[in-house]
């Protein structure tokens, strides 16, 4: 439901309080650590798109997937994968850099 609202033609990343209602609030509910990993891969392809953007709400929101060390196994594992393909990304900002290092440490 949180892709679909995504591509809604009202919601654009460029606004940030939109972007953080959605994207924010959908990576502090459960189904954001749903056993797939659709969540975690949900989010880190809109950090991909928002941090040309908004570099601010990208490494906050970035932030959803550091403390992976405090999960199962499993989700640990997917949540940390997404860290370290986020820090391929290039460009990279300063500000994602940051919190997807201190995530990969």
């Amino acid at each position: 439901r949180v892709k679909a609202l995504k591509e809604h033609p009202d919601f654009t990343l460029k606004n940030p309080n939109r972007c953080r209602s959605l994207v924010g609030a959908f990576a502090m509910n459960s189904a954001f650590h749903d056993e797939s990993g659709a969540g975690y891969e949900f989010i880190r392809s809109v950090l991909e798109e928002l941090d040309p953007l908004n570099p601010q709400i990208s490494s906050r929101l970035a932030g959803s997937l550091i403390n992976w060390k405090k999960y199962d196994k499993e989700r640990g594992m997917r949540m940390k994968k997404e860290l370290e393909k986020l820090s391929t990304l290039k460009p990279i900002s300063d500000d994602m850099f940051e919190i997807v290092s201190r995530g990969l440490k």
